[in-house]
This record gives structure tokens, sequence and C-alpha cells, in this order.
């Protein structure tokens, strides 16, 4: 299941919902991709802009974080962005990622229109002054001492520290408190007009089909410079591989936490669909448990434990996790170790890899239960290259996933981990 922690939305998977079918936009510079929905009661639409974590300078970590902060914090017509589409009915939300910022703004159909064109004024004349830098940097400061106390995000975060050392996106998503406090008006200034562009962006609508939606996405579009931002680099053009290493820190937690990593396939990969149902293969075994022969079931004291597939991310990854709250967390190691060796002894049966699917295709409608997550999961596959209806072949494609293909798929990228231990100050468990 994909690391929603982080606050995450999901697209549209035309096949798993009948109702939601693509409508041709005309041309912008900026993708623009509508997934309609006759039946939907709101309107919606995310703006992915290649702002990231991987567009920060390490020594101003969380500047992608504050700016965008800053603009959901910048005065409209005499009230803060968010307060004005409150008031116009709507609401807007952001999330950093480590290629983008992306924005999701819903509306009642009858006021996106104009919830949109409070946006795109926002875009227009962002607020970047000492004052208003200061409030976002003290926001997302408090956000980065919440995550610290987190032994999931801390786990998390070394992994990826570490994973995507080649590039500045393995930083903390909220920034530290000493790097956070670095930032400058100047930086979030610079950082804004480097990176907030319209070659690179995507504009995914979503929801109700009202003309306010088209006219929308023209009014968001229209106000993004028509340039480039630095070059946006994809899963295929970024290959880390996976070795075995332990990572530990402490924290003040009142128990320990254990995060392992895994190298996975990005969408559009001939293994992404064969590593979903082994990622739910792993997450049942781990956290509920599969009949025999494979694990025994779990108790209640050894939960809550379980995996995740983090597609969203370059390059992509799986991570396995457990708190040691509930019992001994290197459980969750002993059973990864125990699935990847029966697969790779012997093929599932045809009941076992029955029941492995239905929980892939289960964590699949549920990642994308909402128009926002729709929306996310769309802009996150046409980034890819995956193309903007390649959610529609997802279940199509788990369906078609053989014993053969898991076991290759478990020798290809579940032998080699990170293992990220996250201790209690007083000591090792």
């Amino acid at each position: 299941m994909l690391l929603r922690a982080l606050s995450v939305a999901v697209a549209s998977l035309a096949l798993m919902l009948p109702a939601f079918a693509a409508a041709p936009v005309p041309a912008a510079t900026p993708r623009i991709i509508e997934i309609a929905s006759a039946s939907a009661p709101v309107t919606g639409m995310q703006l992915f802009v290649p702002a990231g974590l991987d567009r920060q300078p390490r020594n101003r970590s969380g500047l992608a974080a504050v700016v965008a902060q800053a603009l959901i914090e910048t005065p409209v017509n005499g009230l803060a962005l968010a307060l004005a589409v409150a008031r116009a009915g709507g609401s807007i939300t952001y999330t950093v990622d480590g290629q983008e910022t992306h924005f999701y703004l819903e509306a009642a159909p009858s006021h996106f229109a104009e919830a949109a064109s409070l946006f795109a004024l926002a875009l227009t004349h962002p607020d970047f002054g000492p004052v208003a830098i200061e409030s976002a940097a003290a926001y997302v400061t408090q956000r980065a001492s919440a995550s610290n106390g987190d032994g999931l995000s801390v786990g998390a975060a070394m992994f990826r520290s570490i994973y995507l050392a080649k590039t500045n996106a393995g930083l903390p998503t909220w920034g530290s408190v000493a790097t956070i406090a670095q930032i400058s008006p100047a930086d979030a200034a610079d950082f804004f007009r480097e990176n907030y562009v319209a070659r690179g962006s995507i504009i995914v609508g979503a929801g109700a089909a009202a003309p306010g939606l088209s006219e929308g996405e023209r009014m968001v579009a229209a106000v993004l410079p028509d340039r480039d931002a630095a070059e946006i680099v994809g899963s295929g053009r970024l290959p880390v591989k996976a070795r075995s290493r332990e990572l530990v820190t402490h924290r003040d937690l009142p128990a320990a936490w254990i995060v392992l990593g895994y190298d996975a396939p990005a969408p559009g990969s001939r293994d992404f669909a064969p590593v979903l149902v082994l990622e739910s293969l792993i997450g049942q075994a781990v956290g509920r448990g599969l009949a025999p022969p494979l694990v025994s079931t779990p108790t209640d004291a050894e939960m809550p434990v379980g995996s995740l597939y983090l597609f969203d991310t370059v390059p992509s990854a799986v991570i396995v996790y457990a708190n040691g709250a509930g019992g001994d967390p290197t459980l969750a190691v002993r059973t990864v170790a125990t699935v990847i060796d029966t697969l790779v002894a012997a093929p599932l049966t045809q009941a076992e890899l029955a029941l492995a699917k239905a929980q892939a295709t289960g964590n699949m409608l549920f990642e994308e239960a909402t128009i926002a997550d729709r929306s996310w999961l769309t802009g996150n596959f046409a980034r890819e290259g995956a193309g903007d209806d390649y959610a529609a072949r997802v279940l199509p494609a788990i369906a078609a996933v053989t014993p053969a293909q898991l076991r290759t798929a478990a020798k290809r990228y579940f032998t080699h981990y990170t293992t990220s231990i996250v201790l209690p100050r007083e000591g090792r468990p």
C-alpha cells in the first residue's frame, strides 16, 4: 500500500471506475489531463510543478515546503489564499515529493472557476516578504519537529537519504530545524522563479466536468512562465540498486522501529504489476499473516506492521516496517525473509496467488478512493512516461501475473535491502 503518512492523493483507474472517462482538452504549455465523472459531487484539479526536494540545496532543506506554505498563506483579495478559497466553498492543500510540489484544489462545480482564479492570483503575486517567510518557516519547522518524533517517518527518511543519495530527493520532506532557519525571502523567491514554470508541469482535472474545470485549468496554466525548469529525471534514468546495509539512529520514542527498504520498479515497468502483487503478499504476511505453508499469522501483539510501495518516488521503492511497541520488530525481518525464500524455492499455489492478487487489487482500489487520489496517481504515471491512461491497465496487469513472474521479481528486487533501525535514546532493544 502506498505511503500516505506523507499525505498523498491518487488518480483515476478508468477500468475500475467506469464512470470516469478521459476528456480531450485544447493544447496548453503545461501538460493538461482530464478525468471526468458525471456523478462526482465536486470538481478538483491537481497541479504538479517541478519544485520538489531534489531542487533544494542541502543547506536549505525545507525550502520547497516553505515556498508552498508561503503560497497557501499569500493574501488574495485581502485574505490568505487558503481562507479565500474556503470562503469560495473550496479547499487547497499541497504535498512536497522528491520531484514535485503538487497542489490540490477542490470546490463545488459552480464555484470551481472562482477558486481557480484565486489560486492563479496567488501564483501571479506570491508573497515572499520577510514576515510571510517567517510565518511559513514557523509552520514548516513545526512539521519537521513532529516528523522527527515519528518512528516510521524517521526510518523511511533514513532509507531515502541513502537510496536517493545521487539527488537531493532524499532530503527530509519538511527539512530540519537548522536548515529551515537559514531560508531567506531571496531563497524562496529564487526557488519559485526557477521551478514554478510551465514546461515540466502537469495539470490533472478531475471530478465533475463543469465548464469551470477547463476554465480553471487554463487560468492556472496561463500564469506559469512559459519556460523550462531544470532537467526532470525519471526513474528509468536514475538506476539505484539496493545493497544490504544497516543504519541506526536514536530518537525520543517509546519503542524501537525497524524499516526495511528495497529497490522497486516504477510505473510503466514490466515488473510493476508483479512487484505490486509481491508487496501485497509481503504486507499481508507481515501485517495480517498468510495461511500455511507460507507464514504463520502474527498475533495482535505483533502489530502494527506492514509494507508500503513508494511508486511516487524516483526511483521507486518498497519498504516494510514494524513498530516495537506492538511486539518484537525483528519479526518483520524474519517474515520477509521467509516469504522471499519460499517464493524463490517454489511457486505459489493457485489459491495463494489468487489471494495475493486480490490483496493487490484491493490496495489499488483503496489508494484511488477520492478525486484527489485519482488525480494524484494520474499525474505520477504521466510523469514516469507510463501514459495518461496507464492506470486503466493496472488491474488487467495484476490479473495476468504468473508464479514465474513473482519468483523472478523476488530474486531481482527483494534479495538485498537497507535496514533502518530507530531506537529509543536509552539503548538498543
